[in-house]
C-alpha cells in the first residue's frame, strides 16, 4: 500500500507527482529541476509483475514489483535533466493496476 498524501495541491510534504499508469504507459513532469533528489514509491495489484522506470536526462532507475504482494516498493532517484518521466510496463498488462508517488527527499 502506498503512503497516503493528504493534500495533493500542497507541496508541503515534498510531493512531486502521483498517479496511476496504464500498461504500458508513462507520465512526464516538465517542471522538475535537474539535481532534485526523489523517493519514488511504486505499487501494483493483480497478476504478474510490473517494471517501473524513472528517467531524467541521463539518469535512469528501474524497479520490478510483484503484483501479488500487498506492499509498495521504493527507490531513490536524482534527476539529471529538466523533465522527469515515470514508465510502467508488464507482460500481463491487462491483469495489473499500478500506482506511484514521487516526493522530494529533504
Amino acid at each position: 500500500m502506498l503512503n497516503r498524501t493528504d493534500d495533493l495541491d500542497s507541496d508541503d510534504d515534498g510531493l512531486v507527482s502521483s498517479g496511476s499508469l496504464a500498461l504500458p504507459g508513462m507520465n512526464v513532469d516538465e517542471t522538475v529541476k535537474p539535481g532534485t533528489a526523489l523517493r519514488v514509491e511504486v505499487a501494483c495489484a493483480g497478476e504478474g509483475t510490473v517494471t517501473f522506470t524513472a528517467l531524467s536526462g541521463t539518469a535512469k532507475r528501474a524497479r520490478r514489483v510483484d503484483c501479488t504482494q500487498p506492499i509498495a516498493s521504493s527507490f531513490d532517484f536524482t534527476t539529471a535533466g529538466p523533465s522527469l518521466t515515470i514508465e510502467a510496463d508488464s507482460p500481463k498488462a491487462e491483469k495489473a493496476g499500478t500506482a506511484y508517488v514521487m516526493r522530494r527527499i529533504t
